[in-house]
């Protein structure tokens, strides 16, 4: 799937997107940054986990002009990937993707996508661009986040995420280089989360580990069957913030509150209550989540422009001049679709040359948003949605963004209202209401289009957002545009109202006035009917009445008051004094001066009224309210047709104050008379300055508007260089210290080291070389040909020339004329791009390791001879490889050839007889397994196929660790020795070996086969033997062994009888002696034979 992309009017691209979604099953964090963004990245990524199971997309302000380093910059801080973005790029988990220079990037189906930007210097937004793509493509999979930067960038994506449901971020001021674009974002109420970047990556590692955002568990599952929470949570709302959500769709809801509970932690919804019940800040957080209050300038474009020309124009078009065109935006967030609403009237009253009197009223449930709204004040990010002959138009540029002209600002009045409560505004033309009623239950909805119905004059026009559509109502509706949403209200069509409507509500046309703070109103507890019946009386008995306070603010209205009020421009107010025509006024204030002082009602009749044609009589009566020592007044307004005009006689406690009224207005004509002519001079003075005043402020304005063309394009270029100005410093930091190093390792290092460039030039060399070559820091910069290097058996110069022809690396070891070992190594000098610029010659000692090789030639050789002389040869077996090495003693002995490798360890079996290889694999697993030596004496094969008799001992090697890395031994070519002890056995011969201090016996296994016994049959050491001779003969052996070993017997001989396996006893002759002792004259080592003379073999000779 692709992107496609379409110019709109202003030349900006407009993404389109295909139908479907696929959201990724891992989250996607967009992070926004721009000056000073630098170090905001290194801190939150060097504070996130290797593994966080998200993908990260870093969209920055980069110059197109220069390269950027950012890649390598944030390597040094994560280990997390990074990837510079391609176009076409899927997103993975535990991938960083950087923007790269001159692009705008866009997000579809978990897709990456480029567009490259225009050569034409203009505002660009790329943060913009990518957070509204990603929050339309994840929804609540996607994160935001806005570091450091200037401007505001980042505002409208923030504004896209959190509409859509997903999590928002922000740097706080105070760890911010440049707090303007986080402060922007932040501004909107929309984030979630604001700290310095450390804690932001912390929090965002808790938040993505939730249950419910790993998608593991969502709170659907949890509130199924508990729908009893959720009514805690509306109820809690209801009491706090006096506004009921329960008519809003729960999944809009749950959403919302899904979020916050991530947000918070917790896994439980009652624990996230019983957190709710107890902070105000977190009741406050919420209510705010489910306003839901996102707009922007001309959101869907088409879509105005269609309202534009069907709509709007032909209003204009067919209206008269003294009437007044009515429009209500409902929901209208913080006023940019009111604000866009009133553009689009202006434009078309300039397209008519028309002037016609426009009222919007915009209403919202937020105060914040109103207030906002009020100030009409908005961020540069606008000119992504606002044309620049629209901003130069009906916007007045300031500092950090755009102020709305007092021309459009007058058309619109803001207020506060609930629209599903409160009563609607009445008469109108036009209602635009866009993306609200997807939010609230389909009951809710059809209410509203009664109220919508009722308000909207006959063949009255209703805007509605892209996602919304009529239901039930569209029988009382033409479609004048589906597209675009836009539909025509039929004539006379009368909606059946609901039931919760106010019988009266047809007549008002000012909700924020009506009922909401009304005295008047029952406190719980009170009698319905009682309730019902004074309202009713009222209605019935009393004429269109309000009831006002001491400060003349309305606090109740009865009946029909509206024909009297009108709503003044500017600040919405509660005023009546302000609300009523300037005659009417002067009555009522009179009339409450004057009641103020006494108790009676007072009444000023025969009032002609031009506007309403007939005669009016006003009357005014004090309430005194002892309970709160407080005063109010009820203000009553009586109609009668005008008669011929005839003096009347003042009635008993009337007060006629008409005659009052003529002399107030002649006193007050004089005084205007005075201010006039003063005020004449001053006209004509100032009318003087202000034609040459004029003159100057129009060249003014071209100069301001050209300037501030060129100060946007300066700022944005201002942020770019700043973004590579920050990535060059921290490069050169990056440059010193590895200079510092390599100068450091120059220094301090042993090794010998020279630069030269492509001709040999000098260009470093460190003290060691320096001693070696005679080169000295003056003669950097000479070439080395011109030198003599005569110190070394070597021709320095010619070898260097050679590398430099043929471009591989030389290793020699020379001899310097003192007699000391250096190994000479010439290496190219490759730069990061593979390209050779110069030599490197080092110079290592090695005279230590030269002594110690030629010692340790001189040692082998040894010990090749001894091997040779004793026919012992040495192996060793690595255990992790398996790998085995053999002396060449041990290729003689198995009759391989030396110069080719042993036989791998797994056919070593072939050289060994099945039992003999049995015990030897038995011997090597229980030394490896228990550190203990082994001795083996094995049947063995020649390569030759001959069979031979091998004695091997083997013991493990250690690391520093003390962990066996590998077993090392020795073997001996035992045959000849093997058929000498065969020819003895058969003799009935066996010979004997005793260690006196190790107590280790070593014998012939004819001596055990003799007697029946295997070799493991009989227990270790000395004992082991003597202890099968027979008890009778036993004290003779010993003292003959005694004897020997105390010096008291030249030799050791005895005769005995000695057990047979089979129980039967054989007579032995046993002769030894000693052949070794200590170094303190002790016995150490004995050897003997034995003779077996059971059968009565001649044994004069062997005694």
């Amino acid at each position: 799937m692709t992107t496609k992309t379409k110019k709109s009017e202003n030349n900006k691209e407009i993404f389109e997107y295909d139908l479907g979604k696929s959201i990724l099953n891992f989250p996607v964090v967009g992070i926004g940054a721009s000056a000073g963004g630098l170090e905001a990245l290194q801190e939150f990524f060097k504070n996130m986990t290797p593994t966080p199971d998200a993908a990260f997309v870093v969209i920055q302000h980069l110059s197109p002009d220069y390269k950027s380093y950012m890649n390598e910059l944030l390597s040094r801080f994560t280990s997390i990937k990074i990837e510079i973005v391609s176009d076409g790029m899927a997103l993975k988990p535990n991938h960083i993707y950087l923007i790269p220079p001159k692009m705008n990037m866009t997000i579809f189906h978990g897709v990456l996508y480029l567009n490259e930007l225009s050569a034409t210097r203009t505002l660009n937004l790329p943060i913009d661009i990518f957070f509204r793509s990603l929050a339309k493509d994840q929804e609540k999979n996607a994160v935001g986040i806005i570091l450091s930067g200037a401007g505001s960038d980042g505002t409208l994506g923030i504004k896209a995420i959190k509409e859509f449901g997903g999590m928002t971020m922000a740097q706080d001021a105070e760890s911010a280089k440049f707090e303007s674009m986080p402060h922007s974002s932040i501004s909107t109420g929309m984030v979630d989360i604001i700290m310095p970047p450390k804690q932001l990556a912390e929090e965002l590692i808790n938040y993505i580990k939730h249950p419910f955002v790993k998608q593991k568990r969502n709170i659907e599952t949890i509130l199924a069957g508990e729908q009893s929470q959720l009514s805690k949570v509306i109820s809690i709302l209801s009491e706090t913030k006096n506004v009921d959500f329960s008519c809003y769709k729960e999944n809009t809801i749950i959403r919302r509150l899904e979020k916050r509970i991530s947000i918070n932690r917790f896994e439980k919804i009652e624990d996230y209550i019983k957190f709710l019940l107890n902070n105000s800040k977190e009741i406050n957080i919420l209510f705010n989540e489910l306003l839901i209050g996102v707009t922007r300038f001309f959101r869907d474009e088409a879509a105005f422009n269609q309202l534009k020309s069907q709509v709007i124009s032909k209003i204009i078009e067919s209206s008269s001049a003294n009437k007044e065109i009515r429009v209500w935006v409902a929901a209208c967030s913080t006023g940019e679709e009111a604000y866009s609403l009133a553009i689009l009237f202006k434009e078309c009253m300039s397209e008519y040359n028309l002037i016609r009197e426009i009222k919007i009223f915009a209403t919202d449930l937020d105060k914040n948003s109103l207030e906002y709204a009020s100030i009409g004040f908005y961020p540069d990010n606008i000119v992504s949605d606002v044309s620049p002959e629209r901003l130069a138009k009906y916007f007045n540029k300031k500092e950090s963004g755009y102020q709305i002209n007092d021309n459009i600002r007058s058309m619109i009045v803001f207020a506060r209202q609930n629209i599903i409560n409160d009563p609607p505004f009445s008469k109108l033309d036009l209602i635009s209401c866009r993306n609200f009623l997807i939010y609230v239950n389909p009951e809710t909805q059809q209410k509203i289009f009664s109220l919508f119905s009722m308000a909207l004059n006959d063949n009255g026009h209703l805007f509605l957002g892209s996602s919304e559509s009529l239901g039930n109502m569209s029988e009382g509706f033409k479609v004048i545009d589906n597209k675009s949403k836009i539909f025509l209200k039929k004539s006379n069509y009368k909606p059946l109202l609901q039931q919760s409507l106010k019988r009266s509500s047809e007549y008002k046309n000012y909700p924020e006035l009506l009922h909401t703070n009304s005295m008047m109103k029952s406190s719980k507890g009170k009698n319905r009917f009682l309730e019902v019946l004074f309202d009713q009386i009222m209605v019935d008995y009393l004429p269109p009445s309000v009831i006002i306070d001491e400060n003349f603010d309305i606090l109740h209205t009865i009946n029909d008051i509206n024909r009297y009020l009108s709503i003044p421009s500017g600040q919405i107010t509660i005023n009546l004094l302000k609300m009523l025509s300037k005659e009417n006024s002067v009555f009522v204030s009179s009339l409450i001066r004057r009641a103020s002082k006494n108790n009676n009602e007072l009444i000023i009749e025969n009032i002609e009224s031009k506007f309403i044609g007939k005669q009016l009589s006003i009357s005014c009566k004090k309430i005194v309210d002892t309970l709160n020592n407080s005063c109010y007044y009820l203000i009553s307004f009586n109609e009668k047709d005008i008669e011929n005009p005839k003096k009347k006689i003042p009635k008993s406690g009337k007060v006629n104050l008409q005659l009052h009224y003529n002399e107030r207005i002649d006193e007050l004509e004089k005084e205007l008379q005075l201010k006039s002519e003063s005020l004449q001079a001053t006209v004509e003075e100032l009318e003087t300055s202000n034609e040459e005043l004029q003159s100057s402020n129009e060249e003014l304005i071209a100069s301001n508007e050209e300037l501030q063309s060129t100060n946007e394009e300066l700022q944005s270029v201002n942020e770019e260089l700043y973004t590579v100005n920050s990535e060059h410093i921290r490069k050169i930091e990056e440059l010193t210290e590895l200079t510092s190093d390599v100068e450091n390792l120059l220094k301090n290092t042993q090794i010998g080291t020279l630069y030269l460039d492509q001709n040999l030039i000098i260009r470093k060399v460190n003290d060691v070389a320096s001693q070696l070559t005679n080169i000295i820091s003056s003669d950097i910069g000479r070439p080395l040909k011109h030198l003599s290097l005569s110190n070394f058996d070597v021709d320095l110069l010619a070898e260097i020339e050679n590398v430099t022809n043929h471009l591989q690396q030389f290793e020699k070891e020379i001899q310097d004329k003192k007699g000391k070992w250096y190994l000479m190594s010439i290496i190219p000098y490759r730069t990061a791009e593979n390209a050779v610029e110069g030599i490197i010659v080092t110079f290592v000692n090695i005279t230590k390791l030269k002594i110690s090789e030629e010692r340790l030639i001189r040692t082998t050789q040894d010990l090749k001879k001894a091997q040779q002389i004793t026919h012992v040869g040495s192996w060793y077996l690595n255990l992790a490889t398996n790998e085995v090495e053999w002396s060449e003693e041990l290729y003689k002995m198995y009759g391989f050839d030396p110069s080719l490798p042993p036989p791998p360890y797994t056919e070593h079996q072939k050289l060994f007889t099945p039992e003999s290889w049995e015990i030897l694999s038995t011997s090597l697993a229980k030394t490896r397994e228990t550190g203990i030596p082994y001795e083996l004496e094995l049947k063995t094969y020649r390569i030759d196929g001959s069979n031979g008799w091998m004695w091997v001992r083997g013991e493990v090697v250690k690391d520093q660790h003390d962990k066996t890395i590998a077993l090392w031994g020795a073997a001996q070519d035992i045959t000849e020795r093997k058929r000498v002890e065969s020819a003895l056995e058969m003799g009935g011969i066996s010979w004997w070996e005793w260690d006196v201090e190790t107590n280790i016996v070593k014998t012939g296994e004819a001596k055990y086969r003799m007697l029946g016994y295997a070799q493991h049959e009989i227990l270790p050491g000395y004992e082991g033997y003597t202890n099968l001779i027979h008890p009778d003969d036993y004290p003779k052996a010993m003292k003959a062994m005694m004897d020997h070993l105390e010096g008291k017997a030249e030799k050791y001989i005895v005769k005995y009888r000695i057990r047979h396996k089979n129980g039967n006893y054989l007579k032995y002759i046993d002769k030894g002696e000693i052949v070794s002792r200590t170094e303190t004259g002790k016995p150490k080592l004995l050897v003997g034979i034995v003779l077996n003379i059971s059968s009565e073999n001649d044994t004069n000779l062997f005694i």
